[in-house]
């Protein structure tokens, strides 16, 4: 298993809400806005899910252009 394969399996696991973070809140809400800010851990995990979800895209779109031209 490759570093991207691992990052791409761990960071499935930080979209779906875990038994015990069920009970409370993770993020805190904006005074001056409906904003929320998130812990830093949780916004880097954030940050780490949507690149790993751009890349998988862009691999199966790389995968497409390559089955098309076949």
């Amino acid at each position: 298993m490759n570093f991207m394969s691992y990052v791409g399996e761990v960071s499935r696991g930080w979209d779906e809400p875990n038994a015990r973070d069920m009970g409370r809140m993770t993020s805190q809400p904006n005074a001056k806005g409906e904003m929320y800010i998130l812990n830093d851990d949780i916004d880097m995990m954030a940050k780490i899910a949507a690149m790993a979800r751009r890349l998988e895209e862009l691999e199966m779109k790389k995968m497409q252009e390559v089955q098309d031209i076949s």
